[in-house]
């Protein structure tokens, strides 16, 4: 079994003695989480839907609210007051 020895380091208060092997590793996976960092700050936002138009709220003495969309009945929302 490998013996492994610590000592302080800068980055992570604690640094093993690494192989070449595991000095790879680090190296790779850093610059693999820096590269999807990148990506989602070069990825193109996604398309929002338009705002639906003739959009209406009803609150009734019942408790419940009714949405209509250009005049028809689209659901109730059971104990909405207002939007």
């Amino acid at each position: 079994m490998q013996e492994i020895t610590l000592m302080p380091g800068r980055m992570h208060g604690l640094a093993r003695q690494q192989s070449l092997r595991g000095w790879l590793a680090i190296l790779l996976l850093s610059a693999g989480g820096r590269l999807i960092s990148w990506a989602w700050h070069v990825a193109p936002a996604a398309d929002r839907e338009a705002p639906v138009e003739g959009l209406e709220f009803h609150a009734d003495a019942d408790g419940a609210g009714r949405l209509y969309i250009d005049g028809q009945l689209q659901g109730t929302l059971a104990g909405v007051q207002r939007l």
